[in-house]
């Protein structure tokens, strides 16, 4: 994920962890994917987590986790120890598909703190400092950052009182209104939950966040969302990354 994100460098987002999903077998991608993983995809000539990070480093951001899975040496070896981008940078490997939850949680001795979670495909606009202070004072277990548009293949998001979140409905076919990014902040007391729930067998090792951990955070009346207004695209398709080098090279 490349972040256009406003300079909050003044902002303390210390206590505040960046993690990537980057372990997804990028099958939108193929014949790409079968040799390079989808975060070093390249984009105006650059892998694509390289913008990713170089944004989380002028966000303000210090640390960040990298769930890897599908080819995790090579997205090891390019992103190392973070040094290049004046990151500290950790990894959890997940050695069989997990799920956007099932990694999360193959993570959670990781996550001690508030966490930023991000897909490792998409190119998007947000102010990290008024996201966290939003979702804070919303004392939300999960906040998603959501835009306002199209609706066709991305999860639709029905907003209850206030800011917190009645409904989420993943992978809608049309319309337009409220919807998911992918990118979200979550607390540990929220990762410790969906662990209980997994140990009591209503969640599989491998699992879905969107059509499974997040209803039932609606459920709790847990879950918020914060809706912005920056540039979003999912480069994780052929004719979306051909639209990337174009958006990055407006960011740089």
């Amino acid at each position: 994920m490349v972040f256009a994100i406003n300079d909050c460098m003044k902002h303390d987002l210390s206590g505040l962890i960046a993690v990537v999903l980057a372990g997804g077998l990028g099958t939108r991608l193929r014949p790409i994917t079968y040799s390079v993983p989808k975060p070093l995809v390249e984009v105006d000539g650059k892998p694509f987590i390289h913008y990713l990070l170089v944004s989380l480093k002028k966000a303000g951001l210090e640390k960040c986790l990298l769930l890897t899975g599908y080819m995790h040496e090579k997205v090891e070896a390019y992103c190392k120890d973070g040094g290049e981008w004046g990151l500290r940078i950790d990894y959890s490997h997940e050695k069989e598909q997990l799920g956007t939850g099932g990694a999360i949680l193959n993570a959670a001795g990781k996550i001690r703190s508030t966490a930023l979670v991000l897909n490792g495909d998409s190119l998007l606009g947000m102010d990290v400092a008024e996201f966290l202070s939003g979702h804070r004072k919303d004392n939300a277990w999960v906040t998603i950052y959501a835009n306002e548009g199209e609706l066709e293949g991305r999860g639709a998001i029905v907003m209850g009182k206030g800011s917190r979140v009645a409904q989420f409905l993943e992978k809608q076919k049309k319309g337009k209104g409220i919807f998911n990014t992918g990118a979200y902040l979550i607390e540990p007391e929220a990762l410790e939950f969906l662990k209980k729930e997994m140990k009591e067998g209503r969640l599989g090792k491998a699992f879905s966040m969107e059509k499974e951990g997040f209803p039932l955070f609606v459920k709790l009346g847990k879950m918020h969302a914060y809706i912005g207004n920056g540039p979003f695209l999912d480069m994780g398709t052929h004719e979306t990354l051909a639209q990337a080098g174009t958006v990055v090279r407006l960011l740089k």
